[in-house]
C-alpha cells in the first residue's frame, strides 16, 4: 500500500513527526463559528463520483497554496493516480472506517482552536490557517502528522489503527498501535507546529541537543493543552510515567556517567530519543527518557530566565540552557 501514498502525493512534498477508552466521535458537536476549519480532503475524493472528481479539485483545491498538498487536477498522471487510489479495495475500506469513527471532526476543531490561539499569544509568528484531513494508505509513525509554518496536515486513517484488526494492525507492534488512539491527536498536531518553529542546532547533534529540543516541544504542549493530562502530552502509560518520575536521577546519572551528554553517534543514543516500548539501558521502563528530562531542564530554564516562548525557541545552544537551568534532579 505504501505504493499509493507516493502516487497521490505525487506533486506533494510532506516535511517533518494507551487509551483505547476514549471515542473517536466525541459526541455531536457542531463546527462553531470562528474556529479553525478542518478541511476534509478525504471525503473530496472518496464521496465525489470518479467522473465529478476533477471538476471538484479544481474548484476547491485548483488555486489552493500549500507546500505540503499540492493537488494537480490538470495534470492527467496525477488524476490517473488519484483514480486508482479511489477505486482501490482496501482504501476504500479504509476510508469506509475512517467515516465510521471521524465522520465529523468538530471537537478536534474546538481543541485546536484553542490551543492555536494559546500558542499565538505566547509567540505571536505562530500562523496556522489551515488543517487538512487526508488518507493516506500508508505512513510511518513519526510523519502521520505533518506542519509548516501554516498549515497542518494530518493523516487521518494512522489513528484509525486500532480499528484494523483485519489487517493485523498492519505489521505495527502494539505500543504503536496503542498510540494510534484519537486522544493523541491535538497532542500530535501541535507537536508538529511546535517543530516548526523550535530553531534546531548546526552540524551534528548530541544527545543534549535532542534533549532540549524535546524539551521545548513538550514545554510548548504543557502551554497550548493544559487541559490535556500528561500521560497523553508524554505519550506514557500510568505506569511508565510513574517510572520516570521516580528514576529521573537516575537517569540523569546515567547520561553524565556514561559521558553521552555531548556524544553525537546517533547509533550511542537512539534508544533514548526513539519511539519506543522502553528504554532499554534501564529495567522496566518509560521510553523517551531524554525527552522528559529535556523537559525538566526547559522547565527550569524558562522559569529562571522569564524568557518568553519565541527567545526559548530561538536559544539553540542547549549547554547555555543546561547551565542556566541549573538543573539538579
Amino acid at each position: 500500500m505504501k505504493k499509493y501514498i507516493f502516487r497521490l502525493l505525487l506533486c506533494s512534498v510532506l516535511s517533518i513527526t494507551m487509551m483505547m477508552v476514549v471515542s473517536c466521535q466525541r459526541g455531536n458537536r457542531a463546527h462553531k463559528d470562528g474556529n479553525i476549519e478542518i478541511l476534509r480532503f478525504d471525503k473530496l475524493l472518496f464521496d465525489t463520483p470518479a467522473n465529478q472528481l476533477q471538476e471538484r479539485l479544481s474548484k476547491e483545491y485548483g488555486t489552493f497554496s500549500c507546500p505540503l498538498l499540492n493537488v494537480c487536477p490538470d495534470d492527467a498522471n496525477y488524476m490517473n493516480q488519484v483514480l486508482g487510489f479511489v477505486q482501490d479495495k482496501v482504501m476504500n475500506e479504509l476510508y469506509d472506517t475512517v467515516s465510521r469513527h471521524f465522520d465529523k471532526l468538530y471537537w478536534l476543531e474546538d481543541e485546536l482552536t484553542g490551543a492555536l490561539d494559546r500558542a499565538k499569544e505566547a509567540d505571536a509568528d505562530i500562523d496556522i490557517t489551515k488543517v487538512i484531513a487526508f488518507i493516506s494508505g500508508w505512513l510511518d509513525y513519526d510523519h502521520r502528522v505533518a506542519a509548516d509554518k501554516h498549515t497542518i496536515l494530518i493523516a487521518i486513517d494512522q489513528y484509525i489503527i486500532p480499528y484494523t484488526e483485519k489487517y493485523a494492525y498492519f505489521g505495527l507492534p502494539m505500543y504503536i498501535v496503542n498510540l494510534s488512539d484519537s486522544a493523541y491527536l491535538p497532542v500530535d498536531c501541535m507537536s508538529a507546529v511546535a517543530k516548526q518553529y523550535i530553531e534546531k542546532p548546526k552540524g551534528d547533534l548530541t544527545l543534549l541537543d535532542y534533549m532540549i529540543a524535546e524539551g521545548k516541544a513538550l514545554y510548548f504542549l504543557e502551554i497550548t493543552l493544559p487541559q490535556a493530562d500528561e500521560t497523553v502530552r508524554l505519550r506514557y502509560t500510568d505506569d511508565q510515567l510513574a517510572w520516570m518520575r521516580g528514576n529521573e536521577s537516575n537517569v540523569w546519572s546515567y547520561f553524565i556517567q556514561g559521558k553521552l551528554l555531548y556524544e553525537k553517534d546517533f547509533t550511542k543514543i537512539h534508544n533514548f530519543i526513539d519511539e519506543a516500548p522502553k528504554t532499554n539501558a534501564f529495567r522496566d521502563s518509560a521510553p523517551r527518557t531524554a525527552a522528559y528530562v529535556g523537559w525538566q531542564i526547559v522547565r527550569q530554564y524558562a522559569k529562571k530566565t522569564h524568557c518568553d516562548l519565541k527567545e526559548l525557541f530561538e536559544e539553540t545552544d542547549a549547554q547555555k540552557i543546561l547551565k542556566t537551568s541549573g538543573y539538579r534532579p
